[in-house]
């Protein structure tokens, strides 16, 4: 019996969309049901291969069999519904990263079979660890370029060498337990209200 699957959008940003699909188990035939979406999120089309519960296991990682096959289990013998965050290897040997939520397909007696969406959430991922990695990255030159003002500031303070003036910075910010970068960001702060040899004395360098 084919089931009215549909396949949902889920919105990603920048016009893109969150491939999806839907599926139902027949837990006594071990039979499928995928909406198109699934199809695709696995690597194929509709009619290249007859779904079943083996060939879904088969594409599931393999780090990732048991807590699917648990996450069943429990559903086919309670009941109810979960969710499952796993990989599925598609059939060109790539990695998909999906949220499965799963339910009881009925409502009262013997579960005969369970129903769900799946998510493929590979591209949100990679664009959420692209935007730390950029974040990172700019952090990490934001606070290099605060360092060497700082260390031109107390160059030309204290007429000494790039290398006296980073041990005074790091000194500082071992004393106080601080991270270099907020060492560098406060003397910057205080050369830019005036207030620098306030801060040297308070550091106790004059």
């Amino acid at each position: 019996m084919q089931h009215n699957l549909k396949t949902y959008s889920f919105p990603l940003g920048a016009g893109k969309e969150c491939p999806s699909g839907t599926f139902r188990l027949d837990l006594a035939s071990g039979r499928c049901d995928w909406s198109d979406g699934l199809f695709a999120i696995h690597g194929y089309a509709r009619g290249e291969v007859v779904p079943t519960e083996a060939l879904s296991m088969a594409h599931k990682h393999p780090d990732d069999r048991e807590p699917v096959l648990e996450l069943l289990n429990e559903i086919r013998s309670s009941g109810g519904q979960g969710a499952l965050f796993h990989r599925i290897i598609d059939c060109q040997g790539r990695e998909h990263r999906v949220l499965t939520l799963a339910r009881a397909a009925d409502d009262q007696g013997p579960v005969t079979a369970i129903q769900g969406v799946v998510m493929d959430l590979t591209r949100t991922v990679a664009a959420e660890a692209a935007r730390e990695a950029a974040a990172a990255v700019a952090g990490a030159y934001a606070n290099k370029a605060t360092i060497e003002q700082a260390k031109g500031i107390i160059m030309g303070r204290l007429d000494v060498q790039a290398c006296d003036a980073f041990n005074i910075l790091a000194a500082r910010s071992q004393h106080t337990n601080t991270k270099l970068a907020a060492v560098a960001a406060e003397l910057v702060a205080a050369a830019g209200q005036g207030s620098l040899r306030t801060t040297l004395q308070h550091w106790r360098i004059s």
